[in-house]
């Protein structure tokens, strides 16, 4: 046996060498079966298939025979370099550079092992920047799309890191996602079969698109609208919605109109900031108009058209429609989108198909369907068949028949759009054509024979008055329409009264037609208010509320007995907290309930009533979470009404004398709206929880949605700002998320007004406390933008101090602050305000830029130089160009304030500015050159107050330590500053026993005496140290002797 085996070893060596490895496996494979004991024969056998295999390309094979061998001799260096090879080979680099790292070991001086290592690890580190490289990992993700193998979980997460990729890398990593060669994947993806990994796929399409607006087209053209619009009329509403995000998002990115939006609202800040062109009362174009580019508007207009013709499918899910009709409203206007607006109305068939989408809104209950000849006659507005080209294009058939979905929030987005575009027509012409459009849609639908129809007209009539006015005041005017829904309001079907009585309050929104519609209907709705049907019972109360409060807060004027309001507020108490099925499933009747008590509101009887209902409190707080649109103005008119959050004019007395002489109506205001009362009312509000509420208000129902006008926006601002007030109620405001409420206040769609009043909010609760707890994070950058908004010069007085305390507290944190209040601006506006004439405004714009000197920039804004030990990396170069100052002059107004006799607190202040910028040798000859600056820091050095000596000490110490020989030897010998010097450094500590002087306690006031005292302690013992510096170096310049 034994010679059989060294016969077959000995054969497969030769043919080894002659090159004819198949053969030389084949006698080794042989010479294994009949080897037994003969272990170091089987090693070396094995470790010759290894080579054998590698020679054939065998690589699997080669690892397979080389684990033999080293199963035996795990030290055999042969066996360990062919296995190496193979798994080099097999690119399992990992594997390959463990075995070379144990043959360096085993060999170190082996040129082949040296070499095999060196070329594994550079194959290793390739192969690494290769995965981290964007190629390299846009192909690990597709590798995973296209694997067979590959679970959904998995697929899903390959594009979710995809989607992070296009986030993080931008332009560079949609071009690379989208040029791949496996990118068709991604489209056949959209074809899966689970909704998870379909939305995701077009979450990555959508980012694609937004990097590279060029690609939307492209995208669009590779779905296209069959699939797009089949997913829209989907029954699944979750898919539905979700595509219509898509649309909404690709239509965005295409248009670009969000960056345009964003330079106009620039060009526009701009032009309200530039202070050299002459005011104008006309308009004047700051930034040219909007205009889409010619090839994209053919493909812009068919998307348009396709969103408007699925608008009134009855195949389309609420909240899709929701999302499409919002599409329209921000992309059409000129305000906010393409300005599309007259092609729009000029359609043939488009205000149609939205006015039978607001005939929809009245509530399911009152059209009847089962009868198939009572589709109401919007029928006549619809196409009956899809036309030939609509065929022709593949489009998904739309229904034509049943009931359209409608949300509760539906009539409010659709008034904002029919509203927005009635605003874009400039012409008496076009605004007369669109009343026409909407005057013959409802009577065409009160004509009808059938009563439905009728109702549905009331329900347009109310969707007008909730958006365009006007339109649904000319449409109420037309005869015989007003006393027909006088007549629903007395049908037996209370689903009829209901829409009828919606369209009659929605109407008397304004004074003059509640004049004359609700004095009309004083018997129908008393006798309405007596239903059993609480819906019915809540909309008759709100138009007698209505009815109550048309003196809205003139005490002097009352249209009801007294309490007569109180006993409708507890009417719409009832109806608010009722346990009634009916009412809490009918959203509008929440609304009507909350809109009665607005009204009666006004009142102040009927303010301490609510407020001192605890229970009634919680109810109304609520209401903002239920997400409802159009209770967003009720419930803030409610707010604003109860904290009396709205801008009172000031009468001057000589103008009320001339009234009173004219024999003209002079308001009163009620005994209940007295400033203590207001107070005490705010206070138990906030107390009952009202910071949440307005939170939510602002985040779900006033954050990009049809609700968010500035107007609304502004009134919340304001009732922020009463809350505000309320010093002791600003940790319950901060706790509820109020930092973020306002910032959104203060930064998007809102008034100018409303924009400072949020602003000066966020001032008052950034004075109060640690900016760090009051806004996390980077929060408290983003209100430094808000806050330099209250240093115009066109605020109020008020506003401009309260915006220099709060950026006083934000420059007192870090450098990082203080670099941001530079590069947004901060500088020239707080050191035009030091130069204010008022007292108080003049000292915190002094104090605020005692903070921000602290960063280099400041100093050397005001001619001093870089400082080498600042380690900003030309950072103070870059922010220095966007300071802006007027140079020495700051510096000589600081000097001269030291010596200010009237206001401790702005020597104070500017003492503290000038030792902070003091350390620089060009701010120190700036000093000097102010007149009789050395008495002036004599008389500063001796002030009575500890905080103010400890900065004069700085200062002096300064001028000697960095000043230099030449300054020291002037003071030396030209002034009594060494007196002065010495004097401090033998001050006495400051014992507990010590009466403090009167300096001291008025520049703590406000503050425990205790931590007075401490203070003054700590600033005594500062100062010496200081003087004793400054004294030394005097000695070692040989100006002084030690022993004077």
């Amino acid at each position: 046996m034994v010679e059989i085996c060294e016969e077959l070893h000995k054969r497969g060596n030769s043919f080894f060498s002659e090159g004819k490895y198949q053969q030389a496996i084949d006698s080794y494979k042989e010479c294994l079966e009949n080897v037994s004991d003969d272990r170091k024969r089987q090693q070396v056998v094995n470790r010759n298939l290894a080579q054998c295999y590698l020679n054939l390309n065998k690589y699997n094979e080669a690892v397979q025979a080389a684990n033999e061998a080293l199963c035996i001799c795990p030290t055999d260096t042969k066996a360990l370099y062919r296995r190496s090879l193979a798994y080099e080979k097999l690119g399992e680099l990992k594997e390959s550079i463990v075995d070379a790292k144990k043959l360096i070991q085993l060999e170190p001086n082996n040129k082949a092992i040296r070499d095999l290592i060196r070329r594994v690890e550079s194959c290793v580190i390739e192969k690494k920047d290769f995965a981290q490289s964007l190629k390299g990992k846009v192909d690990s993700m597709y590798s995973i799309l296209t694997e067979e193998k590959s679970d959904d979980d998995l697929i899903e997460k390959a594009l979710l890191n995809m989607i992070a990729l296009v986030k993080d890398e931008g332009k560079t990593a949609a071009n690379t996602v989208w040029s791949h060669s496996s990118s068709q994947k991604l489209f056949d993806l959209t074809k899966h079969d689970k909704t998870e990994i379909v939305n995701t796929t077009l979450l990555l399409l959508e980012k694609i698109a937004k990097a590279v607006p060029s690609l939307g087209v492209a995208i669009l053209d590779k779905l296209t609208n069959k699939y797009i619009f089949g997913r829209v009329l989907s029954p699944n509403a979750n898919v539905s919605v979700e595509m219509c995000k898509f649309v909404s998002h690709i239509l965005e990115s295409i248009t670009e109109i969000k960056a345009y939006r964003k330079a106009y609202d620039a060009a526009l800040e701009a032009a309200k900031r530039d202070k050299t062109q002459a005011h104008s009362f006309l308009p004047k174009e700051v930034y040219p108009a909007y205009r889409l580019d010619p090839s994209l508007e053919a493909r812009v207009q068919e998307l348009l058209a396709q969103i408007v013709r699925a608008s009134n499918s009855y195949r389309l899910e609420a909240a899709a429609r929701d999302v499409l009709i919002q599409i329209l409203t921000w992309l059409i206007p000129t305000e906010t989108g393409i300005g599309w607006s007259k092609r729009f109305i000029n359609t043939e068939g488009n205000i149609e198909r939205l006015l039978e989408v607001a005939a929809a809104t009245c509530p399911a209950a009152a059209i009847d369907r089962s009868n198939p000849d009572l589709s109401s006659s919007c029928r006549k507005h619809r196409l009956e068949e899809t036309s030939q080209a609509e065929k022709e294009a593949g489009l998904p058939e739309i229904s034509r028949g049943g009931l359209l979905k409608t949300s509760p929030n539906t009539r409010l987005i659709v008034a904002c759009l029919l509203s927005r575009l009635f605003n874009d027509l400039r012409s008496d012409q076009d605004r007369q054509h669109f009343c026409q459009v909407c005057v013959g849609f409802v009577m065409e639908l009160l004509t009808d024979k059938f009563i439905e129809s009728k109702v549905e007209a009331a329900a347009v009539i109310g969707t007008l008055f909730s958006g365009p006015y006007e339109v649904g005041s000319r449409v109420l005017g037309t005869e015989g329409i007003l006393e027909g829904l006088f007549l629903l309001t007395q049908s037996e079907n209370l689903s009829y009264q209901t829409v009828a009585l919606d369209t009659i309050i929605l109407a008397t929104n304004k004074k003059d037609k509640c004049m004359a519609i609700v004095n009309q209907a004083v018997p129908i709705l008393r006798a309405l208010y007596k239903s059993p049907d609480d819906g019915i019972k809540v909309r008759a109360l709100l138009g007698l509320c209505k009815l109550g409060v048309l003196g809205g807060s003139d005490a002097s004027i009352k249209s009801m007995a007294d309490g007569s309001t109180v006993i409708l507020m507890k009417a719409c108490r009832r109806l608010l907290l009722g346990e009634s099925n009916a009412l809490r499933d009918d959203p509008n009747s929440t609304r009507w309930a909350i809109d009665g008590l607005a009204y009666l509101s006004l009142t102040g009887e009927v303010k301490e009533a609510i407020t001192k209902d605890e229970v009634l409190l919680k109810v109304v707080f609520k209401v903002a979470e239920l997400g409802y649109y159009d209770i967003a103005f009720p419930l803030v008119s409610l707010l604003a009404n109860l904290t009396n959050s709205f801008a009172e004019k000031e009468v001057l007395p000589e103008m009320i004398e001339i009234a009173k002489f004219a024999k003209q109506h002079i308001p009163e205001k009620h005994e209940q709206d007295q400033p203590k009362v207001v107070a005490q009312r705010r206070k138990t509000l906030i107390d009952a929880g009202l910071p949440s509420c307005l939170f939510n208000v602002t985040t779900k129902l006033l954050t990009n949605t049809s609700a968010s006008q500035p107007q609304i926006r502004e009134m919340v601002s304001r009732i922020y700002l009463s809350c505000a007030e309320c010093i002791d109620g600003r940790g319950v405001l901060v706790a509820a998320g109020a930092g973020k409420a306002l910032l959104n206040l203060a930064l998007d769609k809102n008034t100018d007004d409303g924009k400072h009043a949020a602003s000066q909010a966020l001032a008052k609760l950034t004075i109060t406390a640690d900016p760090r707890l009051t806004f996390p994070g980077e929060r408290s950058l983003e209100v430094i933008r808000p806050l330099l908004q209250l240093l115009d010069m066109e605020c109020p007085a008020l506003q401009n101090f309260e915006g220099l305390l709060a950026l006083t507290n934000l420059a007192s944190l870090d450098d990082k602050h203080r670099s941001h209040m530079l590069a947004e601006g901060a500088l020239p506006k707080i050191e035009h305000y030091m130069f204010e004439e008022h007292e108080e405004l003049r000292r915190a714009a002094v104090e605020c830029f005692g903070n921000l000197a602290q960063h280099p920039a400041v100093v050397m804004a005001y001619g001093g130089g870089a400082n080498p030990e600042d380690k900003t990396d030309g950072a103070s170069e870059t922010i220095l160009a966007k300071c802006g100052s007027s140079g020495s002059e700051v510096v000589k107004l600081l000097t001269l304030y030291c010596y200010d006799e009237k206001d401790i607190f702005l020597v104070r202040a500017a003492a503290g500015a000038l030792a902070v910028m003091s350390h620089d040798i060009n701010i120190i000859k700036r000093i000097i050159q102010v007149d009789k600056w050395k008495e002036k820091f004599e008389a500063l050095a001796a002030h009575p107050s500890p905080a103010i000596q400890h900065r004069a000490a700085y200062i002096l110490r300064n001028f000697i330590v960095v000043g230099g020989a030449d300054i020291s030897l002037d003071i030396v010998q030209t002034s009594k500053i060494v007196e002065v010097l010495d004097y401090l450094l033998h001050l006495p500590d400051i014992t507990d026993s010590e009466p403090l002087n009167p300096e001291v306690i008025v520049l703590g006031q406000g503050r425990p005496k205790k931590l007075i005292r401490e203070e003054a302690k700590t600033d005594r013992k500062k100062a010496r140290e200081l003087v004793d510096v400054a004294l030394k170096k005097l000695v070692e310049y040989g100006y002084i002797k030690p022993t004077q």
